[in-house]
């Protein structure tokens, strides 16, 4: 039986044409697409080298350097610390004054210039006197004094020395609301009622007496408070004492008097000032004690 085939089963002319493009033409496609995939490949290793060079030798170095330098101690910490660190406690020149046969008293104002920071140290005048142990408050400025040092002739002391200075910073979370607030608060010992009186001259032996009143107008109470009374005569001090008291309690008012067994020259203002450490938990009285 002869097969006839069907029209379904024919090709037509563009598939006989596309057909033999493709015969006549499958080399030359194929040398095209080689080509494409040479350069696509070519442009891929290019890139790469390209940038593995300037990794290597270019933005790399810098990169590496970056690195580097993250390990380094760049920070200047040296010049945070001075910038933290305490200023020194400064002095105005040492007075010496007479105190009676062969004895003398010195006296320097210091001034500590630090809001934040309150100071322990020892001072001294001259090799001659011993040391003596002192602090300031953040801020304070006041006498230090060494009185009744022995000496054949007059001290020639040009300034206080300070040692063994020991600083401590301020707990600002102790010190709420604020460090002022709070020294307020603790340093309010008023002195009112101040009077200066010669001796008499009917007195077997002659005293020159400094008067005052304390008045604790803070809401506690201490164990000791000390007290420098200077005496001025115009702007220049002419004597120096100190006084300590016990137990001066809360509101409590308390008459004082300071005495000088020598020659006092005319005296026009007396200054009193107190002396408490209200950072040493030693120097309050608990309640109810």
């Amino acid at each position: 039986m002869a097969f006839t085939p069907g029209r379904d089963e024919q090709l037509s002319e563009k598939q006989l044409d596309r057909g033999y493009w493709w015969v006549t033409h499958k080399v030359q496609v194929r040398k095209v697409f080689t080509i494409v995939l040479g350069v696509v490949a070519f442009v891929l290793v290019a890139y790469a080298l390209y940038g593995f060079g300037d990794w290597f030798f270019g933005s790399g170095v810098y990169e590496r350097f970056q690195t580097g330098q993250l390990a380094q101690p760049l920070t200047n910490f040296t010049s945070f610390r001075e910038a933290d660190r305490p200023r020194d406690i400064t002095s105005e020149g040492a007075i010496v004054l007479g105190a009676g046969d062969k004895k003398y008293d010195m006296v320097a104002r210091v001034t500590n210039p630090n809001p934040q920071w309150w100071v322990e140290f020892e001072y001294r005048f001259g090799d001659a006197t011993p040391a003596k142990k002192a602090f300031l408050l953040p801020g304070e400025s006041r006498y230090l004094a060494v009185l009744g040092a022995q000496s054949d002739a007059r001290p020639s002391v040009a300034d206080v020395k300070i040692e063994n200075i020991v600083w401590h910073r301020v707990n600002l979370h102790n010190t709420r609301p604020d460090i002022a607030t709070w020294m307020n608060e603790r340093l309010n010992v008023r002195i009112t009622d101040t009077n200066f009186a010669p001796p008499e001259a009917t007195d077997s032996v002659p005293v020159w007496r400094a008067m005052f009143t304390v008045e604790n107008d803070t809401g506690f109470s201490y164990f000791n408070v000390g007290f420098m009374v200077t005496l001025l005569s115009g702007s220049r001090v002419v004597g120096v004492n100190q006084v300590v008291i016990s137990d001066l309690r809360a509101g409590e008012r308390r008459a004082v008097d300071a005495s000088w067994f020598s020659d006092i020259p005319t005296v026009t203002k007396v200054e009193v000032k107190p002396i408490l450490n209200i950072f040493d938990d030693h120097l309050y009285i608990a309640p109810g004690r």
